[in-house]
């Protein structure tokens, strides 16, 4: 029986979350949902306040990251890339939060729109030519999907957010390792 306010769908994550008991077959199967349906992925990802599934699947997410950045550039970025991704996703959140306050669902719901997304990016940030083309479709795509979906904020509004979140981040990019 489960706890109270819980159902099957949620414990074990909905039908388009990442299923954390089998979690190599899910983060594929995730990482191809977000690839080929987005908007399906954000119209069944549950709305509740619930951080394990997301935490996982980010953990999850920094293993081939990790792989990919010790084939490419060595011990110490895939050590970070192991580590960094769960606190960037709550900094990175409370960035995206603002920009949707007044939508329906409060902080936690916005970090879950984020985890998905970055987990997908992830992996594909160590390989040269492939981390530029992730971060657009994961800043530009899948991010403003997620937060007209799950949020419901008009398209604008969320197309401006994650726009205005890139261009922060790509000065502090350009400011801190290029200049």
């Amino acid at each position: 029986m489960a706890k109270r306010g819980y159902t099957r769908d949620t414990i074990r994550g909905g039908a388009s979350e990442w299923d954390v008991s089998r979690p190599f077959s899910s983060y594929v199967r995730t990482l191809a949902t977000l690839l080929a349906h987005p908007i399906r992925f954000f119209e069944l990802l549950p709305r509740i306040p619930d951080m394990r599934a997301p935490s996982l699947f980010l953990i999850f997410s920094g293993l081939p990251a990790a792989i990919l950045w010790l084939l490419f550039w060595g011990l110490y970025p895939a050590l970070v890339a192991l580590v960094l991704p769960l606190p960037l996703s709550f900094i990175l959140a409370v960035l995206y939060h603002l920009g949707v306050l007044g939508g329906r669902y409060g902080y936690v719901v916005t970090w879950r729109v984020l985890a998905y997304p970055l987990g997908f990016f992830l992996p594909l940030v160590a390989v040269p030519m492939l981390g530029l083309l992730g971060a657009a479709y994961s800043g530009l795509v899948l991010m403003p999907l997620g937060l007209t979906k799950v949020h419901e904020v008009g398209v604008w509004r969320a197309g401006l957010i994650c726009a205005a979140v890139g261009v922060l981040f790509g000065a502090a990019y350009y400011f801190l390792i290029i200049a």
